[in-house]
């Protein structure tokens, strides 16, 4: 808080009207200065005897303008790698502050409105618990755990909703695309299903495509009493502080709350359906959001949301200390190739002087020369500490004195222990620790890799006609894993070749399937 937030009489408005006059002037060429100032103006409020009615107003009012700045700052840290700069860090701290204000200053109005406010208990309701599921996405923007008491605050204030009957009582809201508006039943669910896509292994894109699913079909998810004897996908604990979670048992607690996805369920199947046909994303409806496969991205979310998707084995303890991390194909190349730095396979590179001297007095280039050319690109291996494994997945801790950062789906070389191969494999999922730790989860793709030169098979998808880093991982007949190829985004698409160099020439292979779309990669089958 500052200073001027903190003295007597700082609030800079006295009712709606001059605050709305206050937050046209506002410097919005100056986006952090003119948050610093809605969120000081909002701790004034707080702490301040305006009238119930004037607050609520004056909250309202805000509301858009808060939106419109959390907008602008938004690329400071959604979709950016980790660790955030110090700057970027600091936008999103100021941003998770004006969002919990934001909720508090609806909770006061709730507490003080009395029975001025008593017919707007729904919306107050409703915005308070819009700031909580505000609150819980602004973390995982930046994949940082959140303090479990949002849930509490979510759970007990919707318990209090549905105890008032006002649960699917509709409010106009003026940052939800929808006519109708919302509803404090459809605001609850909405942060609890997002919640429940597992968003730490989630790239900023497919969550964006989450959020829009549901903001096209929300109003087709309710919830309900468990019945006895029955088995659910999705049923909230609202004494607990966590989210929703599959149930396999009975139980029929007063307060256990069923997510009833079947209208949800229909919807997605239908799609999954068209998409598994050929049809076109747009076609059926869906969103377009770039970098997102909408058929996976629907498949994975049906399991989870509409399945009941079996928990997660459980980590143990790894006799591995440390491995050594590879990011960029470039550096990957190098030390999957055992030290050989890319060249363009079908033409011959103009030697160095220094190389021209080692072949007249020595006949080929010295080590010495060799390795003072690949010191040149500062090819880096880091060594990371192991927190645990499960199968195929090893939770890693990035070193704070570390030089890569680190993002959802970029590809990653590891090589347990100080030597042996590199395998391929992706950041699967990131959290920020409390404490400030990174911990990625990396799983490895099957198989030995094989560093081999690639392009797209199609001329007119070419920028350039240069060959490319590329690495190919052998078929595992006994565990009937077909071969596949790694290259990097945007040379792979489904009906769409791909030519490898081998043997000396160029060869094309077609007829593959995505099995992994990365953020900087594709995995593909070859036919």
């Amino acid at each position: 808080m500052s200073a001027g937030a903190e003295a007597a009489g700082t609030l800079p408005f006295q009712d709606a009207r001059t605050c709305k006059d206050w937050l046209a002037a506002l410097p919005l060429t100056n986006i952090p200065q003119a948050q610093a100032l809605v969120l000081d103006a909002l701790r004034a409020l707080e702490a301040s005897g305006i009238a119930p009615l004037e607050r609520l107003k004056a909250l309202e009012i805000m509301r858009e303008k808060i939106a419109f700045l959390q907008h602008e700052q938004r690329a400071r840290y959604f979709g950016k790698s980790l660790p955030l700069s110090a700057s970027d860090a600091s936008a999103w701290s100021t941003g998770a502050a004006l969002l919990q204000q934001m909720e508090q200053g609806y909770r006061t109005c709730l507490a003080r409105g009395g029975e001025e406010l008593a017919p707007h208990r729904a919306l107050m309701m409703q915005r308070a618990l819009r700031y909580i599921g505000a609150q819980m996405l602004f973390h995982a923007a930046v994949y940082r755990r959140f303090d479990p008491a949002l849930w509490t605050r979510l759970h007990a204030l919707y318990r209090e909703a549905e105890g008032l009957s006002l649960g699917a009582e509709h409010v106009k809201d003026s940052l939800d695309a929808a006519e109708a508006g919302s509803t404090i039943l459809e605001t609850y669910v909405h942060a609890v299903l997002m919640q429940a896509t597992y968003l730490s292994e989630m790239t900023p894109p497919q969550m964006e495509f989450a959020e829009a699913l549901l903001r096209l079909w929300m109003r087709k998810v309710s919830l309900a009493r468990p019945a006895e004897g029955t088995a659910y996908p999705l049923v909230v604990d609202l004494d607990k502080p966590i989210g929703a979670r599959p149930l396999a048992e009975d139980a029929t607690r007063a307060d256990l709350r069923v997510v009833d996805v079947e209208g949800l369920s229909r919807s997605m199947r239908k799609r999954v359906h068209a998409l598994q046909n050929g049809e076109d994303p747009a076609a059926v409806g869906l969103p377009l959001i770039a970098g997102v496969d909408a058929l996976s991205q629907l498949q994975r979310l049906h399991r989870l949301w509409c399945e009941g998707a079996p928990p997660r084995p459980p980590a143990r303890p790894s006799e591995v200390k440390e491995v050594s991390l590879v990011f960029g194909f470039s550096d990957i190349h190098f030390f999957v190739s055992a030290g050989k730095v890319f060249e363009q396979p079908d033409r011959k590179r103009e030697l160095t002087r220094q190389e021209k001297q080692d072949m007249e007095v020595f006949g080929q280039v010295t080590e010495r020369t060799a390795s003072r050319m690949v010191a040149e690109h500062n090819f880096v291996a880091e060594s990371w500490p192991v927190v645990d494994e499960m199968r195929g997945s090893w939770r890693v801790e990035r070193p704070r004195s570390g030089g890569k950062s680190v993002s959802i789906g970029r590809l990653v070389a590891m090589r347990m222990g100080e030597a042996g191969t590199f395998y391929l494999g992706v950041v699967s999922a990131l959290s920020q620790e409390v404490d400030g730790r990174i911990i990625a989860t990396i799983t490895l793709f099957p198989g030995k890799p094989e560093a081999v030169p690639v392009r797209s098979g199609d001329a007119r998808h070419r920028t350039t006609a240069k060959w490319t880093e590329g690495f190919r991982l052998p078929p595992l007949e006994r565990a009937q894993i077909a071969g596949s190829l790694v290259v990097p985004g945007g040379i792979a698409a489904r009906g769409r070749g791909v030519e490898v160099w081998q043997d000396g020439k160029a060869r094309e292979a077609a007829g593959y399937e995505v099995l992994d779309h990365g953020s900087d990669f594709d995995r593909i089958t070859l036919a």
